[in-house]
Order: C-alpha cells, then sequence, then structure tokens
C-alpha cells in the first residue's frame, strides 16, 4: 500500500509540473503576441478588420515629406470615410482600406489605427467623450516628384522610381496603369478583371529583364576578374558567335574599335558578351550576388526578390546572354534604383525606405526612420570607374536625351526583349555625377527601345534638382511628347536573333516553375479560391477574409505578369496577395504551354 501511494505521489507531481509548464508556454506566447507579434498581426491579411471600414474611429492619416494630406478620415456626419485627394497618381503607394487593404494602409494599419494605446483610448473616452483617434503616417515621398512620374508615365504599362542614393530614401514611386483608391469598393468588379492589372505596383512587385542596364554588372565583373581591362579593345562588327548563340547589336551595327568606356557609351553587345564569357559565368554570378540580386531584400510595401539564375556551370550562350541583360535575369525597378543608387553613393548601398515617421494626434513624434546601409557592394573606385563609364552613356552615347540644364548625368539606358510584344525601355541613372542627388530607375513595358525612358528618366533628375535648389518645380518644364508609335528604330541594344525566358528557374524559396495549366480565360491559371485568387493575374486583387470584402481575383488572367513583363503576384488562399513573396507570374515554353508559378 504504501509503495502504491508513493507511486501516486509520483505520478501526480508529474501531471503538476506538466501543467505548470504548460501554463508558462500560454503565458510566453500571449506575452510575445502582444508584445512582439501584434504590429504583425494587425497588418496581416487574416485580421479580419483589414475587411472593414472604420466609421466609428478615425484613423490615421498618411502625409508625404511636405505635409500634403495622401489620405484622411473624414466626417460626414455618419461615421468616418476614408479619402485620398491624389487618387490614382499615389494610390500604389498609399493603397486603400474599408474594402481589404493594401499599401501603406495595410502595412501600417498598426500605427494609423492607433492600437498601441486603443484601449486608454476607450477607457478616457467613457468618461470625457471625443474622437478615437489613430497615429499619423509621414512619408518620404514628394507629391510634386510623384504627380510628375506619374503624369511621364502617361498610358503606358510601367514605372518609375526616385530614390535619394545617400540615404535610400524613395521620393517618388509611380506605376501605370493605376487605379482609384476613393472608389475600390464600387469598382471592384472591373478592377479584377481588367487584363492590364492595374492595381499591379509593377514599382516593387513587376519582374522583367533588364536589359542593357545589366551590362553595369557585367562592367563590374570585368573590372574585378580580367586583368589589363583598362587596355581591352574589341573589334565589333555588328554581331558575335558565342555557344550556338549569335549575339547581335542594334541593327547589327558595327561599333569598330572599342575600349570598356566605348562599349559602355553605345551599348555594344558583342562587346559585353565577350566580356562575360570572358569573366566566367562564375565570377558573373558572383559579382551580382554581391549585388543581392537573389537577396530577400526588406522594404516598406511588399517586394519581389530578384533573380539572377546563372551558375559556372552554365552554358556559353546563357552566360552571353545574360550579360547583356537578357537569359534568366528578372528584376525590379526598385532594385535597379538601389542598384545604380549604390554606384552613386561610393558603392554603398542603402536600405531602401519610404516611412519617414510616425506622430500622434497631437503632433508628438513616435517613431523615426534613420537611413541604415544595406551593404557596401563595391569599393569606392570601382563605383567611381563606373561613374566614368556612365557619364560617358549620357554624355556621347545612346543616354543623351537624359542630359540635364545645369548638371552632369550618369545613367545606363536599356531594351529588354520580349517575344510576344514590343520591347520594354529602360533606363538607370543619377545626377549631379560628382555629388549625386537623385538616382532614377524607368521601366515603359512593350514600347520598344531606350529612347522611350531616358528622357523620363532625366526630366525626373532634372525636377528633383530644381525643387532642391528652388523650392519648386514647373510642370510645364518637364513635359514629355513621346515618338509617335512604336518602331524598332527606337531600341539602342535590341538583340534580335535571342529567344526569351523561357525555363527561369527561382531560387529555393515558396514558389517553383512547373504547372502546365492555362487558366479559365487562357493565361496563366488561377486556382479558385472562396475568397479570392491564387496566382491571380493581379497582383493585389486578391483581399483579406472579412464579411465585407469583395472576391479577390481568381481568374488567373495572364497579365499579373509575363516572363518578360511583371512578375505575378501570388495571393494566399484567402486571396490577400500581399506580394511580399510574389514571383514572377507565367512563361511559355517552347511546346506553347504556360509555365505558371505555383505554390509548392
Amino acid at each position: 500500500m504504501i509503495k502504491m501511494h508513493n507511486g501516486m505521489k509520483t505520478s501526480m507531481k508529474r501531471v503538476f509540473w506538466i501543467l505548470v509548464v504548460l501554463f508558462l508556454l500560454i503565458l510566453g506566447t500571449l506575452v510575445k503576441l502582444e508584445a512582439f507579434d501584434r504590429q504583425t498581426i494587425a497588418s496581416n491579411s487574416y485580421n479580419a478588420r483589414l475587411g472593414y471600414g472604420n466609421e466609428d474611429f478615425k484613423r490615421g492619416s498618411i502625409y508625404d515629406t511636405n505635409g500634403n494630406v495622401m489620405a484622411e478620415s473624414v466626417d460626414y456626419g455618419n461615421g468616418y470615410e476614408r479619402e485620398y485627394p491624389y487618387g490614382k497618381s499615389a494610390a500604389h503607394i498609399t493603397g486603400y482600406t474599408g474594402a481589404g487593404a493594401a499599401g501603406i494602409e495595410a502595412v501600417e494599419n498598426f500605427n494609423l489605427m492607433g492600437l498601441d494605446n486603443e484601449v486608454s483610448q476607450r477607457v478616457k473616452n467613457l468618461f470625457s467623450g471625443g474622437d478615437l483617434t489613430g497615429d499619423d503616417v509621414y512619408l518620404t515621398i514628394d507629391m510634386d516628384i510623384q504627380e510628375l512620374a506619374y503624369s511621364l508615365l502617361g498610358k503606358n504599362k510601367g514605372a518609375a522610381v526616385v530614390m535619394d542614393p545617400t540615404t535610400g530614401s524613395v521620393i517618388a514611386m509611380a506605376s501605370t496603369p493605376s487605379f482609384d483608391p476613393n472608389t475600390v469598393r464600387d469598382d471592384w468588379a472591373e478592377l479584377a478583371s481588367n487584363e492590364d492589372s492595374p492595381m499591379l505596383n509593377r514599382a516593387t512587385q513587376g519582374l522583367y529583364p533588364p536589359g542593357s542596364t545589366f551590362k553595369i554588372v557585367t562592367a563590374l565583373t570585368s573590372l574585378r576578374n580580367i586583368n589589363n581591362i583598362e587596355d581591352f579593345r574589341f573589334q565589333c562588327e555588328g554581331e558575335t558567335d558565342i555557344g550556338d548563340k549569335t549575339i547581335h547589336c542594334f541593327n547589327s551595327k558595327a561599333h569598330g574599335v572599342l575600349s570598356i568606356d566605348d562599349a559602355m557609351a553605345y551599348s555594344c553587345n558583342s562587346a559585353f558578351a565577350t566580356l562575360g564569357n570572358e569573366a566566367g559565368g562564375g565570377k558573373l554570378r558572383e559579382t551580382a550576388d554581391s549585388l543581392h540580386m537573389n537577396s530577400d531584400i526588406s522594404f516598406d510595401l511588399p517586394l519581389s526578390q530578384t533573380i539572377m539564375s546563372l551558375t559556372r556551370m552554365s552554358s556559353k550562350s546563357e552566360l552571353a546572354e545574360t550579360s547583356i541583360g537578357q537569359g534568366k535575369t528578372l528584376v525590379t525597378p526598385l532594385y535597379m534604383a538601389m542598384l545604380v543608387s549604390s554606384v552613386a553613393n561610393d558603392g554603398v548601398m542603402m536600405q531602401p525606405y519610404m516611412v519617414e515617421k510616425i506622430t500622434d494626434g497631437n503632433g508628438n513624434t513616435k517613431k523615426t526612420t534613420v537611413p541604415q546601409v544595406y551593404d557596401t557592394v563595391m569599393t569606392a573606385e570601382e563605383a567611381d570607374r563606373l561613374t566614368q563609364m556612365l557619364v560617358e552613356v549620357v554624355n556621347r552615347g545612346t543616354g543623351t536625351a537624359a542630359k540635364l540644364r545645369g548638371y552632369q548625368a550618369a545613367g545606363k539606358t536599356g531594351t529588354a526583349e520580349n517575344a510576344r510584344e514590343y520591347d520594354h525601355s529602360w533606363f538607370v541613372g543619377f545626377a549631379p555625377a560628382d555629388n549625386p542627388k537623385v538616382a532614377v530607375a524607368v521601366i515603359l513595358e512593350n514600347v520598344s527601345g531606350s529612347a522611350r525612358a531616358t528622357p523620363i528618366g532625366g526630366r525626373l533628375m532634372q525636377a528633383v534638382l530644381d525643387k532642391q535648389d528652388s523650392g519648386k518645380i514647373s510642370g510645364s518644364n518637364y513635359t514629355y511628347t513621346p515618338p509617335a508609335s512604336n518602331e524598332d528604330t527606337h531600341g539602342d541594344d535590341i538583340n534580335s536573333d535571342q529567344k526569351n525566358i523561357d525555363d527561369t528557374v527561382l531560387p529555393e524559396d515558396d514558389y517553383v516553375i512547373g504547372s502546365d495549366v492555362i487558366g479559365a480565360n487562357g493565361e496563366g491559371g488561377g486556382m479558385n479560391t472562396e475568397n479570392g485568387g491564387l496566382n491571380g493575374g493581379d497582383g493585389q486583387n486578391g483581399q483579406s477574409p472579412g464579411s465585407e470584402s469583395p472576391p479577390g481575383d481568381s481568374s488567373g488572367n495572364g497579365e499579373g505578369g509575363t516572363g518578360e513583363t511583371q512578375g505575378g503576384q501570388t495571393g494566399n488562399e484567402n486571396g490577400e496577395g500581399s506580394g511580399q513573396t510574389s514571383a514572377s507570374g507565367n512563361y511559355k515554353d517552347e511546346d506553347g504551354h504556360y509555365l505558371t508559378v505555383v505554390n509548392k
């Protein structure tokens, strides 16, 4: 009996300590949720509060860097309604709320809702009355430049990013086509089915071949790995054979004898394919990785990951194509702005950011973003040498349309091939070259040739510098009338004998290429879900769950990203589609089958 009694006591002690451990685990989890995870939960797509309006709560306002209201809650007597004074021009930045949420409205929901002091406000208001108010969010965006960027993009599909290269702050970020955040709920059916994907933020979620802007990477690889590169001389005959590919210069024009500076200035495909081949695939990939081309870079808004899949085992043909910005490389406009900014900033790549500060309802600053170095990606000497080359591009090469009044600009043009339609037009650059204050990246889809994007990049740099000097800009000084038609003669570096991206392999992450499925309307299949689209064509059409949320786009329309254009964004099973793990949308193999990004 005594022995049995002692056994029971031992068992009871074990049960007691198990219960204690479980209690402590539950307590620890609750503390973690409250102390560390509450901001993430507040903007998580599964948070039903994102799916409702805030009629009884004065949500905090969103301002640009000059204090201009970009989003505010207005009381019309029967509750608050959210208004966006700048409408389409800033829609991909502010996002929207009340019909799900996107943009800054989603990622800063915790602060805009004032959730850190919501309980104390409610207790106080039981006795004193008054409105419940959230915190205000100030952005680094300058709406003068933002509206100019949006207007310059015009009716094209494309994006423009304007950045301070010394801090990483985003001055402007425009994406077209756009949508009106004031009427998202009413327009939902049209937005969800629009094949142009107006809700996709092409600046951060679009994935494109970089075209000749990638020659910056190839040039840096050459500086690092080819002996006597300064003595490099190449006899350009308009084309060159590497592997089983014939690499053409634009219109097969023979450039003659070129130095590396000449090759950059005239965007000679033959020379850069040769340089890439000499340096080798392993070294080119090593340089790309050092520039964080395959890194998961954080940003205030959802950001697709740039892809560069070349390895030392890649074929010479693939190496040649990659060296001139085709092949299997895909980049976002924001990343290209970061890349050219690192050249401008003596080799230092800054962490990009858009949220400048958070203030409470009384105007007291609660949080300020301090610029941070993301990484030193090249030496100051390498950056200076690249700057010399990029100055030549603007002064005497393919980028003369980016020349500025009163400032020396540096930049690189690019034309990225598109098998289905006209080619894409690129420009990246910065100014002044000797003391950079602004960097830009501009992409226009299906317009053929850098002559379209280059003058837009130049006008944006001019406007920023003029405003910094005089405190204002005049819209009439920065107008731009594009060529009347799409003509191949507007290109600077088209490689007409190339195949486009057919078999891009993503780095090991949440998605792989491989679904041989054609969607309901024939492009890039989407799987239907109850509340939104998985792999839907529009990267942001899917919304967070919530009884009042409009349904997400489950049609799988293909414009969410072709292999040659913007990357499609993959929504989660509830259709939220924040883009945090988005990748390119669909590709087409040699047999005509569409390959879409699917969840592992």
